[in-house]
């Protein structure tokens, strides 16, 4: 009878240490060291197939294989809105759009200064696009107009005309907008190089070192949780802001493994994952875990952006994609 408890209980004691272990799949687009490789963004399409923007272009992942995309060039970020449109945000290069992912047009009127950082949309559908800063911009739809004098910032496509904001205009931190995200009140959070902007139904408000707990004005990453929670990822620190309250992780004083923050993310358990140039932390809201390529199967240490499809986190690094299912 102690036999058969001593087996049950190494059998249950095998089951819940396979469960919590994670699986690991690497993914490169090419077989060597290559700016295809060096991951800049990773998006769904409708059918669930991956997509990832990269330094040398757009690539779908279809029946195992990468297939060329889009535009060949620096392609800084790409969101796939809720209709399917596909939009690649380009360095040096403006926006384009596709409906299909095979016919692409160019966005002339949506960058300021033809290099993008990142796009993204609001609650309601609305393209979002966080340029670098200044230029031209058609603003109502019927030809471009010279706004040299008046550096853009954010451009906002809202089905008719872009509008275009700006710092000389509106409480934004600078033009050079770097992440953009829409919480669950459809407010809009926008980093920048010298602060946090929030938009909300025509009001801009600016949360920086000076008025606020934010560990840094330059801000790299911004997510909205599940929670209503804003994490703000910055060059010296992760900052939670509930609305009201701040609080502040860095590496002295919890989990993290680095401060330099480049990604953020929540997973489908509620966790955060902090993307890092030194690997990749999770945060259970209790405790840390952190991945490297020394303990884990991450492929690079440059975590660049991160993603999440039901239970599988795709981490897009410097090197490659590494998946890992919980």
């Amino acid at each position: 009878m102690k036999k058969l408890i001593i087996l049950i209980n190494l059998f249950f004691s095998f089951f819940l240490y396979t469960g919590c272990t994670e699986e690991w799949t690497n993914y490169r687009i090419e077989d060597s060291f290559s700016p295809k490789n060096d991951i800049r963004a990773i998006c769904f399409d409708q059918n669930g197939n991956l997509w990832a923007g990269t330094w040398a272009g757009v690539f779908e992942y279809v029946d195992g294989k990468w297939e060329t995309r889009g535009p060949e060039s620096y392609v800084e970020t790409l969101f796939i809105a809720d209709d399917n449109t596909k939009w690649a945000g380009l360095w040096g290069g403006g926006v384009y759009k596709s409906k299909d992912g095979i016919e692409w047009e160019k966005v002339k009127d949506a960058s300021p200064t033809n290099s993008v950082n990142t796009i993204s949309s609001d609650s309601k559908g609305s393209i979002w696009v966080g340029d670098w800063g200044g230029g031209a911009v058609n603003l109502n739809g019927q030809g471009e107009i010279d706004v040299n004098e008046k550096n853009g910032g954010v451009a906002n496509l809202d089905g008719k005309h872009w509008i275009v904001y700006n710092d000389r205009e509106v409480n934004l931190g600078d033009n050079s907008v770097v992440a953009i995200t829409c919480d669950s009140q459809n407010r809009m959070w926008f980093g920048t190089y010298h602060g946090l902007s929030r938009y909300d139904k025509g009001t801009w408000i600016l949360f920086n070192k000076e008025n606020s707990l934010l560990p840094d004005d330059d801000v790299y990453s911004v997510t909205a949780d599940s929670q209503g929670n804003i994490w703000i990822g910055t060059c010296n620190g992760l900052a939670q802001f509930d609305g009201t309250n701040w609080t502040i992780y860095k590496k002295e004083n919890s989990g993290l493994v680095e401060n330099l923050i480049l990604a953020i993310a929540e997973d489908s358990y509620g966790k955060i994952w902090v993307g890092t140039n030194k690997g990749v932390s999770v945060f259970d809201g209790t405790k840390w875990k952190t991945y490297t390529t020394a303990n884990s199967n991450l492929i690079d240490n440059r975590v660049q952006c991160i993603r999440v499809l039901e239970n599988k986190v795709y981490i897009g690094t410097g090197k490659g994609i590494s998946v890992v299912r919980e």
